[in-house]
């Protein structure tokens, strides 16, 4: 019973299939995954024998107006539709939320350009964009779990939340549980391997209806092995209702011959046979999100499914090698393609890394491996699996394949691709694209393919680096991804402002097109577009509670004065002075004052040359750290640290800001000298009196006597806890490092003290005491160390012990190992071997 049941039941299957192709009703249903080389060229076949006079394609409705563009002839391979989405308020930034890519391997893109060579009608049968949209947003808010996040399908990438959807998703297709049960069944590593197993090494045989037959009866063992609550739970239904609506619409259109139905295989079932229920689901009439279209170039690296595409094949190169191969009738285009991928590998290893190049023997070897493999698997010719197989086999020498090989990493690359497709400028591209290209182009940066680069920029000696690196700056700014900056001038942290180059690494991607098609509605100029989103971002500091956090607004205008943008920061500089005057934090006050002071230095550099703005903030925090110098009396402890580096901050820029320089003005060091006078007396945490006697020495308000009792006093006399007793030490050190090689009577104190210590009491304090000598500089320590060697009368040798900087823990690793390898040897009755010997 169970046999005949069984055979029964593959018999209905095999009907079914069969009557996907047989025109039932004037209908051809073709199920497809999305860029199958396979599926491209028998539906290829298909529709040039039927001659359909109406072409139903899974793909967005609104996405109908980009049609004709789609026939442009110099279109170039990869490409994508993007759908942009208006924000709720006429103000909010546009956002891309969604792709639809095409590959040469599609076969979408087989269908539309057949049609337009039949002159067949197409009726694109997809939900619009921004109605899926709403539901994919409304289906995540269903779907996070307690910790706000998603869980992804097993074995399913996870995407960024914040990067534009893939309209063309699989994932039913390729991450059910049928689909798991099929790979264990064929002892295959994952989906795709067995989808080219089933389907893909069919890619040359001539006979189309017993191909989506076969590949109608898969889809629809994977739609019956998914839970029907799963279905219902995003818009699916909705969409297939939207798909059967324009069916109806196509069967009504007059004309000879049939109707070709091309969606996802997944769909397939219920568009031949709708159970009642899905039948009675009804499209809705208006999108969620109001969006429009764009035509983008696109790169084989994001087509590439491992790379964490959504929907799709791996290796996009290498189907587009197998499709041309027996598209050109060769008789083992499976072999052909092989051998292209591997002698393409020889070429790349020669140019990128010719120490890995392999010989001849072994590259004839990989084909013949590559051919053995698919022989012993029954597959028609290799395929990617057997050309990774047989390179792991006959080209990896001693490497291990767990680890990475450089070689792989090729092999890889060489099979996924390094195209970029071409949008001519009359194919729907807005302004702002061919702007910020031709920009590019003409700062040397090469963007024809989608391959990352470095660029090292002399900014401060060569006008045009100066311009690249305002452009890379410019298009951080707009959020485009297209630059990241290794290394440079840091002017809000003032870090390596004297550095003269700038080093990035750059590429051009479809999210850098897809962002300047979002920013287009700005302007359609970088300039435009940039002043745009700068007044956008200085809004959104008001409205998220942020219009008096100066920190914030400095840092955003130091953003935009290295986009080049420094004479269109007028309302943000507006802004920052009344934030800084009224800013009731020392310690904030101080790395404002930090911040501004950087960027009044770099001001050629940034832009601002000329300009009275900055200097004026600069003075602005000035005054306003003094006003604030009294709150070191009443800090909290856990706030005294930051207050005291504050206040080192503070002493730094005024004594160098005391000498004013070419277009600024001076600092009022009296103002922290009264400041400071106020304090000297005042009953601060030890650090904080530490800091403040420092800076009254300084200014001659403290002789170095007194200075000793009030940092070294607590030391000696073991005032407080440990900690406690090294504290205003501490705060000297973090504002005046220099003092203690300066001052003799401050070093002779110090030195009194510590040899008064027994090694109970020195071994006890030793800790805070190395922490707070942590403030010197290597040079400073060198230069004390130094001077307390010629104190000492003797020599001392300064010279590095090590060739490299070794850290603390690996310091300490060594010792370690060096005590068990001592025990060792004197285990091994050969410890006389590490005693001295008398010279």
């Amino acid at each position: 019973m169970e046999a005949a049941a069984a055979a029964a039941e593959r018999q209905g299957f095999l009907a079914y299939g069969q009557r996907l192709t047989s025109g039932e009703g004037g209908f051809f249903f073709f199920p497809i995954r999305h860029h199958s080389p396979a599926c491209a060229l028998h539906l290829a076949a298909a529709l040039g024998e039927i001659r359909p006079r109406a072409i139903v394609l899974e793909m967005p409705a609104d996405f109908a107006p980009l049609l004709p563009l789609l026939s442009h002839p110099d279109i170039r391979l990869p490409i994508a539709i993007v759908s942009v989405a208006d924000g709720e308020h006429a103000s909010d930034e546009r956002l891309p939320v969604g792709y639809w890519p095409f590959s040469a391997t599609s076969p979408e893109w087989a269908a539309l350009r057949l049609a337009g060579e039949f002159g067949s009608a197409v009726i694109l049968a997809d939900r619009e964009s921004g109605a899926r949209l709403a539901a994919a947003r409304a289906e995540k808010k269903g779907e996070t779990g307690e910790d706000g996040e998603e869980a992804p399908r097993q074995g399913e990438p996870r995407q960024d939340e914040t990067a534009p959807a893939l309209l063309t998703d699989e994932g039913q297709l390729a991450y059910s549980d049928y689909a798991e049960g099929l790979v264990k069944r064929l002892g295959v590593r994952d989906f795709n391997e067995a989808w080219d197993r089933l389907f893909e090494s069919r890619a040359a045989e001539k006979d189309w209806r017993g191909f989506f037959r076969d590949v109608g009866i898969h889809c629809a063992l994977s739609r019956l092995a998914t839970p029907a609550e799963e279905i219902a739970a995003d818009d699916t239904l909705a969409r297939e209702a939207c798909m059967r609506a324009a069916m109806a619409k196509a069967e009504a259109l007059s004309g000879d011959g049939p109707i070709a139905v091309i969606t996802g295989g997944f769909h397939t079932p219920v568009m031949i046979d709708p159970r009642a229920d899905e039948a009675k689901v009804q499209p809705e009439a208006r999108p969620g999100i109001q969006t429009k279209s764009y035509l983008i170039r696109y790169t084989h690296d994001h087509l590439d499914r491992i790379n964490g595409y959504g929907a799709g094949m791996p290796s996009p190169r290498w189907y587009e090698r197998l499709q041309q191969r027996v598209a050109d009738g060769h008789d083992d285009p499976f072999t052909e393609a092989a051998t292209d991928v591997v002698l393409d590998l020889t070429q790349r290893l020669r140019r990128d890394r010719p120490n890995f190049t392999p010989p001849l023997p072994s590259l004839a070897a990989t084909v013949a491996q590559a051919q053995a493999l698919a022989d012993l698997r029954g597959l028609q010719g290799p395929g990617r699996a057997e050309i990774l197989d047989a390179a792991r086999s006959c080209l990896m020498k001693g490497e291990d394949p767990h680890s990475g090989s450089p070689l792989m990493e090729a092999l890889l690359a060489e099979l996924t691709g390094e195209g970029i497709g071409e949008v001519p400028s009359g194919a729907g591209v807005p302004p702002l694209v061919e702007a910020v290209r031709r920009r590019a182009r003409a700062l040397g940066f090469r963007i024809e393919d989608g391959t990352e680069r470095n660029r090292l920029l002399d900014i401060h000696r060569k006008p045009r680096h100066l311009a690249a690196s305002r452009f890379l700056h410019v298009m951080t700014l707009l959020g485009t991804g297209f630059g990241r900056c290794l290394r440079g001038p840091d002017w809000a942290g003032g870090v390596a402002t004297d550095v003269l180059f700038e080093e990035w690494t750059y590429r051009w991607s479809p999210a850098v097109e897809s962002r300047l098609v979002a920013l287009s509605i700005d302007g359609d100029t970088v300039e435009r577009a940039a002043d745009a989103v700068l007044a956008r971002r200085v809004q959104a500091l008001g409205e998220e509670g942020q219009a008096k956090n100066a920190h914030a607004a400095i840092r955003l205008l130091m953003i935009a004065a290295q986009a080049g943008l420094a004479r269109s920061c007028g309302a943000l500089i507006a802004a920052i002075g009344p934030a800084v005057a009224t800013d009731p934090d020392f310690g904030r006050v101080a790395v404002c004052l930090s911040m501004l002071d950087n960027l009044q230095r770099g001001r050629k550099a940034l832009g601002f040359a000329g300009m009275a703005g900055p200097d004026e903030l600069r003075l602005i925090a000035y005054r306003r750290a003094i006003d604030l110098l009294p709150d070191l009396e009443t800090a909290r402890d856990e706030d005294v640290p930051r207050y005291v580096d504050a206040l080192a901050t503070l002493n730094e820029i005024a004594e160098a800001g005391a000498q004013a320089g070419e277009g600024e003005q001076p600092l009022d060091l009296d103002l922290l000298d009264e400041g400071v006078a106020a304090l000297i007396d005042a009953d601060l945490a030890p650090r904080a009196a530490g800091a403040v006697a420092a800076i009254g020495h300084m200014s001659g308000r403290l002789s170095a006597g007194a200075l000793a009792t009030r940092v070294i006093g607590p030391l000696q006399f073991s005032v407080g806890e440990t900690p406690a007793r090294v504290e205003a030490l501490a705060g000297l050190l973090a504002v005046q490092p220099a003092l203690l090689k300066r001052t003799p009577a401050l070093l002779e104190r110090l030195d009194l003290v510590l040899a008064g210590f027994d090694e109970a009491d020195f071994i006890e304090v030793l800790p805070a005491l190395r922490l707070a000598f942590t403030a010197l500089a290597p040079d400073e320590t060198d230069a004390l160390a130094a001077v307390i060697a010629q104190a000492k009368g003797t020599d001392l040798d300064l010279a590095p012990r090590f060739s490299g900087g070794l850290t603390e823990a690996e310091m300490l690793a060594n010792a370690r190992l060096n005590a068990s390898f001592a025990e060792l040897m004197r285990a091994d009755g050969l410890g006389s071997w590490l005693e001295e010997r008398a010279p």
